[in-house]
């Protein structure tokens, strides 16, 4: 009888430990300053779901072809609030950032970002201009008084002076990449790729969630 127990002992020992070793693990699989940034003397994150957000740009092929990977990955996330931050460096940055500011202030984003990126990337039609913007806008069902209404709102002109602002906090030099919270930022060159990027965004979703617990329980 005590063998036994000396065995069923021995078994749980070494699933504790192996636990341990696992979770030590986990917690050192990604390293800051090389798997992702950290931002120094960041604001604490609001309370409630952990933000996460992409940085983009239509004009960007690698953005196009990681968008349908970025789209499972937020439907498997339903406890996040993410968006998308279409950045301004690059060609024709401002001009993208108020197409896809037009979009959201319209409604329509769901139904037409994807196929702005395909009318970019697969029917060579590159929307450089607010005179192209406006005819495929329109061409998709939306009047063209909307879209001068909107383009020109200072609800728009307001997102894209925030978006330097973002641009500036998380030091954004490549897309696509996202940002955890108001601590992290992660690029598919850091991470490796941009499969692994989504990784990276896991263990820093947990993160701020665990300095959330933390910071509630102070």
């Amino acid at each position: 009888m005590r063998q036994r127990l000396s065995v069923v002992c021995l078994l749980v020992g070494l699933l504790a430990a192996s636990s341990v070793a696992w979770g030590q693990s986990l917690v050192t699989r990604y390293v800051p300053g090389e798997d992702y940034r950290v931002v120094e003397d960041a604001p604490q994150a609001p309370r409630g779901p952990v933000r996460v957000a992409e940085f983009f740009s239509y004009a960007c092929p690698h953005c196009y072809h990681f968008d349908p990977a970025l789209a499972d990955w937020v439907a498997k996330h339903p406890n996040i609030r993410f968006e998308r931050v279409p950045v301004l460096f690059g060609q024709g940055g401002t001009a993208y950032a108020h197409l896809y500011y037009t979009e959201q202030a319209l409604g329509v984003t769901d139904r037409l970002h994807e196929a702005v990126f395909d009318a970019i990337h697969e029917q060579g039609n590159p929307l450089a201009t607010r005179a192209a913007q406006k005819k495929f806008m329109v061409a998709h069902g939306v009047e063209a008084a909307a879209f001068d209404k909107a383009y020109d709102s200072e609800a728009v002109e307001t997102k894209i002076r925030n978006v330097a602002k973002r641009m500036k906090h998380f030091q954004v030099m490549a897309v696509p990449s996202l940002s955890v919270g108001q601590r992290y930022w992660v690029s598919g060159r850091l991470a490796g790729d941009n499969e692994r990027m989504l990784d990276v965004v896991d263990y820093l979703v947990e993160q701020t969630r665990g300095n959330d617990g933390r910071r509630n329980n102070g």
